[in-house]
């Protein structure tokens, strides 16, 4: 199944993805909220039922629709996994926010021996140079002039991002590295020059350029002919499969084995005050891998706790790693013990 099909690509979740920031095993703040596209109040039912499927494919890494029909055909509504939801304008667009159990769901998961990945998720870097022939050539970003082209692609790259959890990013550069790479094609290899500047999990070179009057040409990591006629449904058809298939190889290096279930000790410092006990918990706790949190002792600055985890000891240490409000101090995987400074 192609997943792009099912949703109606002229609507995106452009503030859930930031394309100019360079970042590596970013966590999605909301992994579980949804954000879903309504035209019409009367419409509500199915547009809960899409942000339960769009959950779904987010927290397995799968765009398989079997795992959606495994919970349901276990007895479960999809409503049960819904905490709240309201209707919200962006961008003069009309969406339901859709807020889910974070709990509920894990425990379904759990029950049914589906795996699921974790918080941190992949971050894939596109380069895209695009020469027309009506222009000069032009590298893809996130604040190109608007053509048809560049948002059929810009667009497809904001649905795949916001229904599979992960951060596909289009590079930013400024008017000396523009001018320096086309200038200077030959001699500067585009793909390691541009990748330097940022960090990813992965980064993927595409050229895109008009080779007649009739034709255009696909290279790079991915490899096709068009003609002018059918170009555009045929290019982003083969580049939803390469990307789709990426995400899936990137995600499987991410699934928690959620049948593996074990404590930790964990120690958290710079606990200074009762908001900072709060915010900091709030935190673990929404980590996907953590389960019931039980204080084991309270000293000047830090707190000590007894923690349930799902998977393996690396998987959660990497969670803690890759995320923005915690240093890892020390770590011991014999003693299964993390000893973390939170970040205000």
């Amino acid at each position: 199944m192609d997943i792009i099909n099912f949703k109606n690509t002229k609507y995106f979740l452009i503030f859930l993805i930031i394309f100019s920031i360079p970042s590596f095993g970013k966590n999605f703040k909301e992994l579980f909220v949804i954000y879903e596209p309504i035209q019409d109040s009367t419409l509500i039912e199915k547009s809960i039922n899409n942000a339960f499927n769009t959950m779904i494919y987010r927290l397995s890494g799968s765009a398989s629709p079997s795992n959606i029909w495994r919970i349901i055909n276990a007895g479960n509504a999809r409503k049960d996994f819904i905490t709240s939801y309201s209707i919200k304008n962006i961008d003069d667009k009309t969406f339901l926010q859709v807020n889910f159990d974070k709990n509920l769901l894990i425990e379904k998961f759990e029950d049914l021996k589906i795996p699921i990945v974790s918080n941190s998720r992949p971050v894939l870097l596109i380069i895209i140079k695009i020469d027309s022939g009506n222009s000069l050539p032009y590298f893809l970003s996130s604040h190109q002039d608007d053509n048809y082209l560049n948002e059929l692609i810009r667009n497809t790259i904001k649905d795949y991002s916001n229904i599979r959890g992960v951060f596909l990013e289009l590079p930013e550069l400024d008017l000396n590295d523009r001018i320096n790479l086309l200038r200077y094609e030959k001699l500067i290899d585009t793909k390691q020059y541009i990748s330097s500047k940022y960090t990813s999990d992965k980064v993927i070179m595409i050229d895109l350029t008009k080779t007649g009057l009739n034709s255009w040409s696909l290279s790079g990591d991915i490899n096709f002919q068009y003609a002018e006629e059918s170009f555009s449904k045929e290019f982003i058809e083969d580049f939803n499969e390469y990307i789709e298939n990426e995400i899936n190889n990137m995600l499987e290096k991410n699934l928690i084995d959620i049948s593996n279930k074990y404590s930790i000790k964990l120690k958290i410092n710079n606990i200074r005050n009762l908001q900072n006990y709060k915010d900091s918990r709030n935190i673990i706790q929404n980590l996907i891998g953590i389960g019931n949190l039980k204080i084991e002792m309270f000293e000047i600055d830090n707190i000590s706790y007894t923690a349930d985890i799902f998977g393996n000891f690396e998987t959660i240490e990497n969670q803690f790693a890759e995320n923005s409000f915690f240093d890892v101090v020390e770590s011991s995987v014999n003693e299964e013990y993390l000893h973390l400074a939170y970040k205000k």
